[in-house]
This record gives structure tokens, sequence and C-alpha cells, in this order.
């Protein structure tokens, strides 16, 4: 299998547009680099001469069908919150001979734990979507195949808006437990490599959950990298897992929005050590390097 003809769909996303530019600068290059988007869709046209953009009215798998017909590769980078848009992409793929799909999975921690499914329900949707990628491909008679990234936590993404709960602007810190327990992290380009590396290697990769990663740290080690960035020590409040969690999950019960987002990055803390998983894809992948976690706590602080 050779994956020449890419579409991605989600490319203006904080995601969406780091995959963008790592498709179009992959070497060997994609013969064809697609943005599939709705209409109402706001993106700036793109210059580069590899790119085209397919606009659609309606999303039904009927509609998305014709405008994938000739595609090896399908990227999803938008959101989970309408799973059935996903179901329809998915649908429309596989109607339309592609290769291989890559759903919007890139989770903090792997969706398919009991805890995670019980505590937020996007990772029962990611969950979801496998499943029904995984009917696509056992039913499929061209060839229909899928691969699903977990990432970790965004780093780079998350260290500077507060997800990760390190707050740059009051240098303080907000640490689970006694902060000693590790979990991996990725930057957004390492999501996008490995994005890449996937569509390069699709005989290895094809109909599996791979698990990638920047970085395993605690979350003193990004504390005491912080501290070194910035030249001042940090204030940190240790707070009791267990209880943390309980707090979250009542407050995302009563609708709580930012509490759902609390509840995936502890989960992200808890459960998020690929170096443990039999999933582990770094080698797999060509990506035999972490990054380096004061470099890039730097860059993210500069930006």
């Amino acid at each position: 299998m050779t994956i020449q003809n890419v579409t991605i769909v989600g490319a203006n996303g904080n995601l969406g547009s780091i995959v963008l530019k790592a498709l179009l600068t992959a070497d060997p290059p994609f013969q064809r680099v697609t943005i599939l988007r709705r209409a109402s869709s706001r993106l700036s046209e793109p210059l580069h001469p590899s790119i085209r953009v397919i606009e659609v009215l309606t999303w039904t798998a009927s509609t998305l069908t014709e405008p994938l017909t000739g595609e090896d590769a399908v990227i999803a980078c938008f959101p989970l919150a309408d799973v059935n848009a996903h179901f329809a992409l998915a649908d429309a793929a596989a109607d339309a001979g592609v290769k291989r799909f890559i759903p919007a999975d890139y989770g903090s921690v792997d969706a398919r734990s009991p805890r995670a499914r019980a505590l937020v329900s996007l990772f029962d949707n990611k969950v979801r979507v496998r499943e029904h990628l995984e009917q696509l491909a056992a039913a499929s008679s061209s060839g229909f195949t899928w691969t699903s990234l977990v990432n970790g936590h965004f780093f780079d993404w998350g260290l500077t808006n507060g997800f990760l709960h390190f707050y740059p602007e009051t240098q303080t810190a907000e640490i689970l437990g006694d902060g000693t327990q590790k979990s991996s992290l990725s930057t957004l380009h390492r999501v996008a490599q490995a994005v890449v590396s996937v569509l390069q290697r699709p005989d290895e990769t094809a109909n599996r959950v791979l698990m990638v990663q920047s970085f395993c740290v605690s979350q003193l080690d990004v504390l005491s990298a912080l501290e070194r960035a910035t030249g001042t020590q940090w204030k940190a409040e240790f707070r009791d897992t267990d209880a943390f969690i309980a707090e979250k999950k009542t407050l995302a019960d009563a609708g709580d929005k930012e509490a759902i987002e609390d509840l995936v990055f502890a989960l992200g803390v808890i459960e998020g050590n690929w170096e443990e998983e039999e999933d582990f894809a770094m080698e797999l992948l060509g990506l035999k390097e972490d990054e380096n976690l004061d470099r890039v706590v730097a860059g993210a602080l500069r930006r």
C-alpha cells in the first residue's frame, strides 16, 4: 500500500494547522494534499501549489463520498462533539475506496480506559468511532484501514493556556498527588510527525492504536523546567488526586465544561504513561528520540 493523495478535515484548528504543515513538508512528498471543509468554515485560501480545497454544503456520507473518491488517506482533526459527523466521514471514506483513516483520537488518555469513559463522555465517543472503524475495515472489499493515535496531553498548547494547571502569568502550579507520577506528553509538532509517519508506514500501522510522546515526565519535572526557564521559584499547590477528581466530577455532572477539562487533565496525569504500554510505537514510527523538555518549555513560554 502506498499513500499519495491525502485529505485533511479540520485544517484550521490548533492541531490541524500543524498537521497540514507536516503533510506539506513530508519527505518524500505526498502527491496531493486536500483540505475538505464545510462551505461555512472560515479558512484563508492556501497558497501552496500542492493544496486543493473542496467545500461541501451538507455533511453526510452521501455528499462526502464524491470529494473523497481518489484519495488514499483521510485525517480527521476536528472536535468529536458531534460523533455522527465523524461516522459520516468514515462511512464516506470507506465507500470512496480510501485506504487509511486517521480519526480525531489524539487522546490525553487511552479511550479504552473504563475510568476515562466513566468520567468523561468524550472518551466514550472516541471508542464508538474506533469500533465503527473496525466494523468498516472488517466489511471492506477495497482495503479500508484505520490508525488511532494516542499522544497524551498536547504539551506546548496546554502549558501556556492553563490546561496542564501550570500558570506562567502567576508562576503557580496545581500538582496532583506528590507530583512524581510520570505521564507521556506530546507537542503538536510531535503528533503531526506521527501522523505523517503512519502514512509513510501504512502496512505496519494498519488497524492499530499507536501511542506516541515527546517525553514521559512528571509534573515536578515540568515544574523544574519552568523554574529553569524563568529563573524564578514557582509556588505549587499539591492536591489529593481522588478528592480532585471527585470534586470535578460533581461539577462536570452539573454542566461545568471547565470541570470536564480538569477531569481530562487528571486522567492524563494518572493514566498516561505510554512507555508501560504494549501499543507504545515510537520505534515503529521512526520517532526514536524524545524531544528536549527544557527546549520545549522555553519555546512555549516565548510564544
